[in-house]
């Protein structure tokens, strides 16, 4: 073989790798705390909300429900978070400007979609219950680079940012 095959090998490999590494980063799964589980949230929501067997029951199939949901909304961000960081390395500002557009309203679509499953969920406690935990539970709907997914109803101390 010459120089030049060789050269289009490893030039196609250094391609792969970074087409995985990207990937890889940008469809990252949900990244819950180590220990907490829905079980354990559950858990700490009915002691510390005060809910009945059934409304805990309720607020488990309202978060079974929403993961999917949650799952694509984080999966569309990352891969626009791929694009704005390929329109940065390309140096063109329209290209930037749409994507970051882009991201931003992928983001906010989120966000507007985790406050209604968290109001949903503040729908099967009383209502003073139910303005604490919103309270609380907002302050999470954030989206910096190593948060993924809904917030953990889970307490404040025991939960990523």
């Amino acid at each position: 073989m010459t120089r030049r095959p060789l050269a289009i090998i490893f030039l196609v490999l250094v391609a792969a790798l970074a087409g995985y590494g990207i990937t890889r980063l940008a469809l990252r799964p949900l990244s819950p705390q180590p220990g907490v589980t829905t079980d354990t949230q559950l858990a700490w929501l009915e002691r510390e909300f005060g809910l009945s067997p059934a409304a805990t029951e309720e607020i488990r199939r309202i978060k079974t429900d929403y993961r999917p949901i949650c799952e694509a909304h984080c999966a569309a961000i990352g891969l626009a978070e791929s694009a704005r960081r390929s329109a940065l390395a390309s140096g063109d500002p329209a290209e930037l400007a749409a994507a970051e557009a882009e991201l931003a309203r992928l983001k906010e679509v989120c966000a507007e979609a985790t406050l209604g499953h968290l109001r949903s969920i503040a729908a099967h406690m009383s209502p003073a219950q139910a303005q604490r935990f919103l309270a609380l539970m907002q302050a999470r709907v954030s989206h910096h680079p190593g948060r993924t997914g809904a917030p953990d109803l889970a307490p404040p101390t025991a939960s990523a940012p």
